[in-house]
């Protein structure tokens, strides 16, 4: 008789090697068997899908940004163009350094 430990994968139901057909989990094991649990992971990231949302100055609306990237283009300075569309001085240099005002 062989002393291996076997468990029965709970999505496929087979009964396979507790060692090598099943990831370890803490101090015990995975309920599934590991290509059902890599199939399993794999339908969760298919699924799921991020977008970034806009931040500094792409969130601002896009009439003012090119607003103010014209203003930049005829060479008006940094402060006024903070003061006329009322954005903190600091920011719009941040974004210049960025590369954001190209």
């Amino acid at each position: 008789m062989s002393n291996e430990v076997k468990k029965l994968c709970r999505n496929c139901n087979e009964v396979k090697n507790l060692e090598n057909g099943f990831y370890k989990a803490g101090i015990s094991y995975q309920k599934y068997c590991k290509p059902c649990h890599n199939n399993k992971r794999n339908d969760y990231y298919r699924s799921y899908k991020y977008e970034k949302r806009p931040t500094g100055f792409l969130k601002i609306p896009e009439d003012i940004r090119k607003k103010i990237l014209y203003d930049i283009s005829i060479q008006i300075n940094y402060k006024e163009i903070a003061e006329k569309y009322n954005i903190n001085y600091g920011s719009l240099l941040n974004w210049k350094r960025k590369g954001m005002l190209i």
